[in-house]
């Protein structure tokens, strides 16, 4: 009977963790915005900081991510991590997914996009392209980067892109 039960929980917390499809998927961006939910559609189970290799390759089928109709979808890892007496750290996240990035191939204008509560605005910008950016972020890691001005390729409330990272909350928060 114990041996019929420890094998029930373990097919129970089996099927709670298969893919997006399956179910009792978890989506760890809960404020997607409507319209941009790529999570459970590209991105599930890949998780900032645990993901490998390994399991980004099995989901997008590269390292170097994919692309879908009107998207490119790219992961980016973390490079070495060495603590200040050289030596990797207790909590190493090295060679593991750091975020995904998602950006539209052609402009998407977000000026009448209301950002709800739980979305931060914050100023960033692109060095590389001399841009300004105006960043909505949330606790979970998603954050929207929209165009702060007209620039040569994209105008003032275009998207830029999409990043799902790591969660910045605290756990029992």
């Amino acid at each position: 009977m114990r041996r019929s039960l420890l094998s029930l929980l373990m097919l129970l917390l089996l099927v709670g963790s298969v893919s997006p499809k399956g179910v009792g998927f978890s989506n760890p961006y809960p404020n997607e915005l409507p319209g941009f939910k790529f999570y459970g559609k590209y991105l599930a189970p890949l998780r900032p900081h645990v993901s490998t290799l390994a399991t980004v390759v099995h989901v997008l089928g590269s390292d170097q991510g994919k692309e879908t109709s009107g998207w490119k979808i790219r992961p980016f890892f973390v490079g070495k991590s060495t603590s200040v007496d050289g030596r990797t750290g207790t909590n190493d996240v090295t060679g593991r997914l750091a975020h995904v990035q998602i950006t539209p191939k052609e402009p998407i204008s977000m000026l009448r996009v209301k950002f709800p509560a739980a979305f931060t605005h914050s100023v960033g910008g692109v060095s590389e392209i001399n841009v300004s950016c105006d960043v909505y972020s949330d606790s979970f890691g998603l954050e929207y980067w929209l165009y702060a001005n007209d620039s040569a390729t994209r105008k003032k409330g275009d998207l830029m892109r999409i990043i799902y990272g790591p969660s910045g909350r605290v756990e029992g928060m």
